[in-house]
């Protein structure tokens, strides 16, 4: 991979080349993506159109075959999130506007997806008809579809922006990514936004629980940088990750995205990691 990054930075021929190429094969957008997030966050907006142009061009012609525009607007919210992360260089931010990102998919997705919209909806009621249990109303599976797959767009989009910083942080300024991720915290006014949200979303239900789940992804981000910056902090290495994510998968299980949401809340309040000595210091204290 940090081959690859490497060549796509030698000249804009390359990264078009690449976008294209990732472009045009299936389930390989995402790196297409991170290879035009890479651009923007080196050398800026101003090279960054001319590859994103190019590497529209599969996305439209899967678009216009298959009715699905996945790819397009992936490439669309990686261009705009990687421009905001180059010019404020928080990470905050990022999850912030993919939040609303994810709203604003909801509302364009009947439009550009009809098609493939439909084809899931007749799969998911085959499904289960097959099972023999209630089946929900059509409106309401096409509602869930339009969620579900606004908010995969934008989680891709988000991390494909992520490894362009890692193939950033490799090429010219190694940890930084690492160090980036465990100092992620959400100021409280963006806690207060989500949490608005999810609030929101929750109480009044049908087409607001849109709102409640696109925020849910920005909560549990920062949730998951607290742990691993406080593990970090006390010198755990990659077991106690391991014993972290086995706990929460499978023991936890569908409380663990609400266990992270709360902690991220908090420490947008507290500032967990500030209050944490870490183990180097406790040492020398001693």
């Amino acid at each position: 991979m940090s081959g690859l990054a490497k060549w796509v930075m030698k000249k804009r021929l390359n990264a078009i080349i690449g976008v294209m190429v990732f472009g045009l094969i299936p389930m390989m957008f995402w790196l297409a993506s991170a290879i035009l997030g890479l651009v923007v966050l080196r050398k800026g907006v101003k090279e960054g159109i001319p590859v994103f142009a190019w590497g529209c061009l599969p996305a439209l012609v899967l678009w216009q075959f298959q009715g699905d525009a996945t790819a397009l607007m992936v490439l669309v919210d990686v261009m705009l999130l990687s421009y905001l992360l180059r010019s404020s260089t928080s990470w905050s931010w990022v999850l912030l506007a993919g939040s609303f990102l994810a709203v604003i998919n909801t509302l364009i997705q009947p439009i550009l997806m009809a098609d493939v919209l439909n084809m899931a909806v007749s799969l998911v009621q085959k499904v289960l008809s097959s099972e023999s249990v209630v089946i929900p109303d059509e409106n309401a599976i096409f509602n869930q579809a339009v969620v579900a797959i606004s908010i995969f767009q934008v989680v891709i989009a988000i991390l494909s922006l992520f490894l362009a910083r890692k193939w950033q942080a490799g090429l010219y300024n190694p940890g930084g990514l690492r160090t980036e991720f465990h100092q992620l915290r959400l100021p409280v006014v963006f806690s207060l936004i989500l949490g608005a949200m999810v609030l929101v979303g929750e109480s009044l239900g049908g087409a607001f629980m849109a709102l409640s789940q696109a925020a849910i992804p920005a909560l549990v981000l920062p949730g998951l940088a607290l742990v691993h910056g406080v593990l970090a902090k006390k010198k755990i290495g990659v077991v106690g990750l391991i014993a972290f994510y086995l706990v929460g998968f499978f023991v936890l299980n569908v409380y663990f995205a609400n266990i992270l949401v709360t902690l991220c809340v908090i420490d947008s309040f507290v500032d967990i990691r500030s209050r944490i000595q870490d183990k180097s210091s406790n040492s020398h204290d001693s």
